[in-house]
């Protein structure tokens, strides 16, 4: 049984796939949501060991969300997994409180930096 939970916001249906498989064979559960309402709606009543946020959300950006989360919580790793690739964007997440920025569609670095956060939160 995994230890740790994910919640994963992603907007795209075959990502949000992709990221549930790929975390749950690597000994995460990955709980995931299509959009911010639903992620939002799973915060209040559930707790996770991480965060991991699509920048490119609709209507809500992912460094928004970033943001409102660490008003709540302070302390539970965000890693933001984002198709936007700029130096730019990549400093505006780290500002609004992200621990990582990937880009996609790099995934060789997802499982790794994840494990990584997890290991210093403990």
């Amino acid at each position: 049984m995994p230890t740790h939970r994910g919640l994963c916001i992603e907007d795209d249906a075959d990502t949000r796939a992709l990221l549930k498989k790929m975390l749950g064979s690597s000994g995460f559960e990955a709980v995931v949501a299509p959009d911010v309402d639903a992620a939002l709606r799973l915060m209040q009543c559930e707790r996770f060991s991480l965060y991991l946020l699509d920048g490119g959300l609709r209507r809500v950006t992912g460094l928004s969300l970033c943001e409102q989360i660490r008003v709540a919580d302070a302390l539970t790793p965000i890693v933001i997994f984002s198709g936007h690739a700029y130096a730019s964007d990549i400093e505006a997440g780290m500002r609004a409180g992200a621990n990582a920025y990937l880009v996609k569609p790099d995934w060789s670095k997802l499982i790794p930096t994840i494990r990584r956060l997890l290991e210093a939160a403990e």
